[in-house]
């Protein structure tokens, strides 16, 4: 039956374009956009997990950059305690060559002073992200000798949370300007093992008696009471103060300069602890960077297989729903042209 009121094939065609016009959007908003998933509307479960995975990413870059500025400090720190320690080794070289008899003292004093006058340089302006490890002020509020850096970040159980490791810089510090005391545990004991090491018996030449003073500091300022030979008397020095212009070849200078030697050459050997300690907290901290590149890989790539689409499959589809349109076009076209055969009906 044929209605001049109700077309059924036009209905049934407009359906079918209706429907063909909604694919054709999706389709060419995949294509447009690389997603299948642009949307919650677009599947809520895959979209909320890509969400999640995108916000661990973005902390991760940000864990990235923040282990970026604390390896920066840990190497600044490293570069300036070996330069530091190639110094301390012109200092000994200097007490070498002043321990004999027939040398220029006042000579050797000048390359020692340099030597000195340089380590307080490179201590003074080891400054990498407004901090200083080699030169404090352990008086200042809220100092602490261990030093957070941060490592990892996870969730677990819908928590997030953050991990540090811990170094512990009382094995490198050269100046302290806090006149009190430094309790740091790590420094007291190599300053116990420098003045032990130190000392030397006079059954072995003349001897010298060490003992770390009354205040510890840093390793440079910390003051040894140095008890010389055949003396009952003992002077209070630091490295930063080591001078022997004017001492003499007799038996109690002679001790003196071997109690300086000593005590330069154990020093050296404690900062090499402390550079070794940096050395492996940067090697640490550029795994990490690299441990935390690979979960961002791996996480961007979890990113794409839930929400991205397949872009091959996506532009056969447009061709494919593209020629379906203009079919039904034309097929609604047809509908719509049979109700005018019903007016040849009335001629």
């Amino acid at each position: 039956m044929t209605s001049i009121l109700t077309n059924n094939s036009a209905t049934i065609a407009l359906q079918t374009l209706r429907s063909i016009n909604t694919q054709l959007d999706t389709t060419s908003n995949r294509v447009s956009t690389g997603q299948r998933i642009s949307s919650a509307a677009d599947g809520a479960a895959y979209w909320a997990i890509a969400s999640t995975l995108k916000s661990d990413n973005g902390s991760l870059s940000a864990l990235k950059d923040a282990m970026s500025l604390d390896k920066n400090s840990v190497d600044a720190a490293s570069a300036g305690l070996n330069k530091v320690i190639d110094q301390l080794k012109t200092v000994s070289n200097a007490l070498v060559s002043a321990s004999t008899t027939n040398t220029d003292r006042a000579k050797l004093q000048n390359d020692i002073k340099v030597a000195l006058d340089a380590i307080k340089n490179y201590a003074d302006n080891t400054v990498m992200n407004g901090s200083n490890w080699l030169s404090i002020k352990s008086s200042t509020s809220g100092f602490t000798y261990d030093k957070d850096l941060v490592s990892a970040f996870s969730r677990k159980d819908k928590s997030v949370s953050i991990s540090t490791t811990t170094l512990e810089t009382g094995s490198f510090v050269l100046y302290d300007s806090n006149t009190a005391s430094s309790t740091n545990a790590t420094l007291s004991s190599a300053l116990g093992d420098i003045a032990s090491n130190a000392s030397v018996a006079p059954s072995t030449g003349p001897g010298v008696t060490v003992a770390v003073g009354s205040t510890k500091s840093g390793f440079m300022d910390t003051k040894y009471s140095i008890t010389l030979y055949n003396s009952t008397t003992a002077v209070s020095e630091s490295i930063k103060d080591f001078d022997i212009k004017s001492l003499t070849s007799s038996d109690t200078d002679q001790s003196k300069i071997t109690g300086y030697l000593k005590i330069v050459d154990a020093t050296v050997q404690q900062l090499l602890t402390g550079a070794s300690k940096l050395g492996s907290m940067s090697t640490l901290l550029k795994s990490q960077q690299e441990f935390t590149q690979q979960l961002m890989d791996i996480n961007t790539s979890s990113i794409g297989s839930l929400v991205d689409a397949n872009i091959e499959e996506e532009s056969t589809k447009l061709k494919a729903l593209q020629t379906q349109q203009q079919l039904g076009i034309q097929s609604l076209s047809i509908a719509n042209a049979s109700s005018q055969n019903v007016l040849s009906l009335f001629r």
